[in-house]
């Protein structure tokens, strides 16, 4: 294959169809030019930011990247785009042992290659430097509310709401919260009884929850508590301003022999608390569910919960789950849907889940890949927090391991030159032979 050019090389993104991210802006680009670092990207013709803004920036365009022995990518890469000796990063979604990429985990080690993924990019107190979560909550809100509106619709109680087109559809951030806020001032002088009173319940306090808070703030909520929303009344058809109702973690979760919640005792013994979230629902039009969640964790809406509240008519017309969680934290998230095709009702007494607004049972908005609906915006927020990390990673050398890096760095490296590093070592039980034949 040839010697590798010392340079950094941008993938283009060709995961799913709606990947146009980029992990370096135009901006970030040209501030690494003009350090001496040769910068190569590769032709995009459904990237958000256009070849001609790298260019403009003193990229040179190519057609393959791979040449670089540092590659830059968003999503995975291939094992094809891996070569000897090359260093990688991107959301390589092996750090959990995650079977469907272990051959590329395994391909890494091989060709004595390195990993490094921006999950474990972490400040000295552990905290994730680079994600994407915002644009998830900013997304995933903005859909739920898309999934009210039609699913009022197909309910016999259409409103202007509509209107709203997936946020894929908009052209950037702005222009989304700019059309939704103007058809809430439209809805508040006519819609439909259903949506009095008007309340949404965000769950979870990470950056995905705060995500949707920034997004309900933007086209003009208003923040209410749990006692605000029992008392609105639900016979006044004149008000229909959207509230939003914040079920922050103390609220949500309850243990015996406590009287304060503490997040760190719940991580630690997650089996001794229960999530009470249901309480909250009965009063609200929506959820837009931002909790994590895992197997340790109690449900947020099991399926005997969600059964009684649809039963009781108690369930909010629409279940918002941005964490998207299959069997997870919403037992009846049972699929993850796509950008253009948001929801889908799962009917309880078949256990069957229809892509979109129809039919009987619950409406769940349920899409996997979020802040691809917001590409441009996501790419230029993800590049700011990205660059501070670039060089350092760009100009270590790895055949020795990791000790050249700041601490809190070296956990971003999986392998180093085709080694588990020290943190990630029990990856190898999840690889062939313990990883001994790779």
């Amino acid at each position: 294959m040839g010697e590798l050019l010392d340079a950094i090389g941008i993938l283009r993104e060709t995961k799913n169809k709606w990947e146009r991210r980029v992990p370096l802006v135009p901006a970030e680009v040209r501030g690494l030019i003009a350090a001496g670092i040769a910068v190569r990207i590769e032709r995009s013709a459904t990237r958000a930011i256009v070849d001609a803004e790298f260019a403009a920036a003193g990229a040179t365009l190519v057609d393959d990247a791979t040449d670089c022995r540092f590659i830059i990518g968003v999503k995975e890469v291939k094992t094809s785009q891996v070569r000897p000796g090359q260093t990688v990063m991107c959301f390589s979604h092996t750090i959990k042992g995650q079977a469907h990429n272990m051959p590329l985990l395994a391909h890494f080690m091989k060709e004595r290659a390195t990993l490094i993924d921006y999950e474990v990019i972490v400040d000295d107190a552990g905290v994730r430097q680079v994600a994407f979560g915002r644009y998830a909550g900013l997304a995933g809100a903005h859909e739920t509310l898309w999934t009210l509106a039609h699913r009022l619709a197909a309910l016999g109680q259409p409103s202007v709401l509509t209107g709203i087109k997936h946020a894929v559809e908009y052209h950037d951030l702005a222009e989304m919260v700019g059309h939704t806020r103007q058809l809430l001032t439209d809805l508040r002088k006519e819609g439909p009884a259903a949506l009095t009173p008007f309340v949404v319940a965000v769950t979870g306090e990470g950056r995905v929850s705060h995500g949707a808070l920034e997004y309900f703030d933007l086209v003009g909520a208003i923040p209410c508590t749990v006692s605000e929303a029992i008392a609105l009344p639900t016979d006044s058809p004149d008000d229909r301003t959207l509230r939003v109702l914040h079920v922050k973690d103390a609220e949500l979760f309850v243990t015996a022999g406590t009287r304060r919640f503490d997040f760190g005792a719940y991580l630690a013994h997650p089996e001794r608390y229960l999530n009470v979230g249901a309480m909250y629902l009965p009063y609200c039009r929506t959820l837009v569910n931002g909790l994590y969640w895992d197997a340790r964790f109690p449900r947020l809406l099991d399926d005997s919960t969600l059964r009684r509240m649809l039963r009781d008519h108690t369930l909010p017309v629409v279940l918002g789950d941005v964490a998207c969680d299959i069997d997870g934290g919403i037992e009846w998230t049972v699929m993850a849907t796509q950008n253009d095709e948001p929801a889908f009702v799962y009917d309880p007494a078949t256990g069957r889940a229809t892509v979109g607004v129809s039919g009987e049972g619950a409406a769940i908005m349920a899409v996997d890949n979020l802040p691809c609906a917001l590409p441009r915006d996501a790419s230029f927020d993800f590049s700011r927090a990205l660059i501070p990390f670039v060089r350092e990673f760009y100009e270590a050398t790895y055949e020795n391991g990791v000790a050249g890096l700041a601490p809190a760095l070296q956990n971003a490296v999986v392998v180093a030159a085709g080694k588990l590093t020290p943190r990630h070592q029990g990856l190898a039980r999840f690889l062939p032979d313990g990883g001994s034949s790779v």
